[in-house]
């Protein structure tokens, strides 16, 4: 089992400054996972670990070891680029035995134990076929999991995955989440993955770094950053459809409890008043709302039991789910329906809507950070 510790991390490029006083630790044998959008020093982080790029000021260490100034050959972690960095005269047994053939490495194993490990691994990514062709030879999906392939043929210390799966199709890429954990926990070798695909850090991760321009904001199980955000970046960055972020005042009226501002008024579900009560909740705040605690009717009879026109913006279908964008003014709420066949559904449509779940998120408006 392995750790990674960064303390008080700098890194400069020029004069751009990437990281300020980063520090973070991951824990022994987990599937850590670095998630954000892109320029937020996801790749710089797995370099750093590599040796490839070195750090301005502070310590890097694995299981305790200072690792900062070692080169990376005495580091004994593997990495796997999103560029694949394959070697163009080499095919792809070449390549992916390559690790195996590296001077540390190269007595550890005979000749038929290094060409049934790469049949292996080529194997379980699909790729058996691919094996006397060269680099050249190969479609963008297909180097990346030559690359992948390349990492995960020797047992390092660390697996270092930078986007490993996001050139593979749909089908293969879903497959290979599940084999990647699976392969990771049979292994038992600790490994961190960078990628802003927020599916694939909630169906991999044991444990999420979520990353934001240098800075972590949050570090927590899937389920923890996404029912529990820290601050709106988090809540925006897990959940699919987005969550809905609009600005509201607290208000009461005839016994009931509303936010509103000046495009809605959404009646709020029972408890919302003590709660607010509770923590004492500044009347005016920032309110999140997942698609799933939002109903949606197509009817106009809706507006009877306390729903809210809106208008469609936008809309798309993703099989039997229909994701609409609803606006009404300037607030937008992201909503989810079933689709049938034959349904009418046009932009600029009426649509009525209704805060129907207990759930929901309060913000800060100045600071965006989360009030309970």
């Amino acid at each position: 089992m392995a750790t990674i510790r960064f303390e008080q991390v700098q890194k400069k490029f020029g004069r751009v400054e990437v990281f300020n006083d980063l520090t973070f630790e991951t824990q022994e044998g987990e599937f850590s996972f670095l998630l954000g959008p892109s320029g937020a020093g996801k790749t710089t982080i797995l370099s750093i670990i590599a040796g490839i790029t070195p750090v301005s000021d502070g310590k890097v260490y694995i299981n305790d070891k200072d690792i900062t100034k070692l080169k990376p050959r005495e580091r004994d972690v593997a990495i796997a680029f999103e560029s694949y960095a394959l070697y163009p005269n080499r095919t792809v047994m070449g390549n992916m035995r390559f690790p195996l053939d590296a001077p540390l490495r190269k007595k550890d194993l005979s000749e038929t134990e290094k060409v049934q490990k790469v049949h292996e691994i080529a194997r379980m990514l699909q790729i058996e076929e691919l094996l006397e062709r060269f680099p050249r030879e190969l479609s963008g999906g297909q180097r990346q999991r030559v690359a992948l392939g390349r990492t995960l043929i020797r047992r390092p210390t660390f697996f270092l995955l930078d986007e490993p799966i996001a050139h593979l199709d749909a089908k293969l890429r879903h497959q290979m989440r599940g084999e990647l954990k699976r392969l990771q926990q049979e292994m038992g070798i600790a490994t961190f993955c960078a990628s802003p695909d927020q599916s694939e850090a909630v169906a991999m991760a044991d444990r999420i770094f979520l990353l934001n321009k240098g800075k972590i904001e949050q570090i927590g199980k899937p389920d923890e950053l996404y029912f529990h955000p820290v601050n709106e970046f988090v809540a925006l960055m897990l959940g699919e459809p987005k969550m809905s972020i609009f600005p509201v005042e607290i208000m009461q009226k005839e016994g009931a409890w509303y936010v509103t501002n000046d495009d809605v008024l959404l009646q709020a579900p029972e408890g919302f008043g003590a709660f607010v009560k509770e923590h004492k909740v500044p009347k005016s705040v920032d309110i999140g709302l997942r698609h799933t605690d939002i109903e949606i009717s197509f009817e106009s009879a809706a507006k009877e039991d306390g729903y809210q026109e809106f208008r469609v913006d936008f809309y798309q279908v993703n099989g039997e789910k229909l994701i609409i964008t609803a606006i009404r003014g300037a607030t937008r709420i992201v909503v989810e329906a079933l689709f049938s066949p034959g349904m009418s559904i046009e932009y600029g449509n009426p649509i009525w809507l209704k805060w129907s779940s207990d759930n929901f998120y309060l913000f800060d408006t100045i600071s965006k950070m989360s009030l309970v």
